[in-house]
């Protein structure tokens, strides 16, 4: 067996030394991922070795350390890389910014004055079937309106119920009947305390000056025969519980058929003392989320947006 002298002991470990170093550079898996981001890569060239000599921080000691420089395929390689970095950065900062309306020079939509048996309320264009006033996606909608008779198809148009916005009767008679009601609105204002009606200041002892809110609740429960349908829109007959959820086909044709013969779209307290277990609010919900939709009763008060969406187009409503 050939005897390694100490010299050639000190090379070979030299060399192992190096050969660690380098592998922890993954100089390999670079070399290929470099070639995965080229299309069509030519063959490599050969590869270059070159020597450098650095200090090592064990004692004051010098070694020459043999390394791999970079091939000109490596180096092409990052050309290309940075080039096509450069491109996707180019053509993202082409792309038109998003503007809003007010700087593309668009109009608002209007805001208009909407009432229901709650009060006044100041909003954009309502859109029916949404929680308040919502407002249309300026984005999708060019703000154009379509009559019903424009929007819905022939057949649609000829079963539809019309209406003019507005509730003409009075309360069920059944209830008149058994809670000795008055025969009109104006009657029962004037026979149980009379007096100027305001929607902020219903029951007409509010102090000058005082911030304190109302029970919307709690005073309609009070106004049960001096304004019917202020007690109506949030309560239902007396010892009969309120239903929710979706609606039945029978309540459906029974809204149809009080909205046919008196027509709807306000004074939805008495439009809902027709319909057991329903309050007011979830009337007119009903109506504006689910019948004006479908095309089954065209108010004068609504349009439609492209897409089907009921929008109140109406003027200010007054009196209680």
């Amino acid at each position: 067996m050939t005897k390694i002298t100490p010299y050639e002991q000190q090379r070979l470990d030299n060399i192992e030394r190096n050969r660690q170093i380098l592998a922890q550079f993954n100089l390999e898996e670079a070399k290929q991922a470099c070639r995965n981001d080229i299309p069509n890569t030519p063959t490599p060239l050969p590869k270059r070795i070159s020597k450098r000599t650095f200090k090592e921080s064990t004692g004051n000691s010098e070694s020459t350390v043999t390394t791999l420089t970079l091939t000109r395929t490596a180096a092409a390689a990052a050309a290309a890389s940075k080039s096509k970095a450069k491109k996707i950065k180019t053509t993202q900062s082409e792309r038109p910014k998003r503007q809003s309306s007010r700087l593309r020079g668009v109009e608002p939509v209007p805001f208009v004055l909407v009432e229901n048996d709650n009060g006044i309320e100041r909003g954009r264009l309502a859109v029916s079937g949404t929680a308040g006033d919502a407002i249309i996606d300026e984005e999708l909608w060019d703000g154009k309106l379509l009559k019903a008779d424009e929007y819905f198809d022939k057949e649609t148009c000829e079963k539809a119920i019309r209406t003019q916005g507005h509730f003409l009767g009075w309360i069920n008679p059944a209830l008149i009947e058994k809670y000795e009601f008055e025969l009109s609105a104006s009657e029962a204002w004037e026979k149980n305390g009379g007096g100027k009606f305001s929607f902020t200041d219903p029951l007409n002892n509010k102090k000058k000056g005082s911030t304190s809110k109302i029970n919307a609740k709690a005073v309609a429960q009070m106004m049960f025969k001096k304004n019917p349908n202020m007690y109506f829109y949030r309560h239902n007959e007396p010892g009969v519980g309120q239903w929710t959820g979706d609606w039945t086909a029978e309540e459906k044709e029974i809204f149809l058929k009080v909205a046919r013969e008196h027509g709807c779209g306000d004074k939805w307290g008495v439009f809902a003392s027709y319909i057991p277990h329903r309050v007011g609010y979830q009337c007119s919900n009903f109506y504006r989320s689910e019948l004006l939709p479908a095309g089954l009763i065209f108010d004068k008060n609504y349009e439609y947006t492209p897409s089907g969406r009921p929008i109140y187009v109406g003027g200010r409503r007054s009196g209680p």
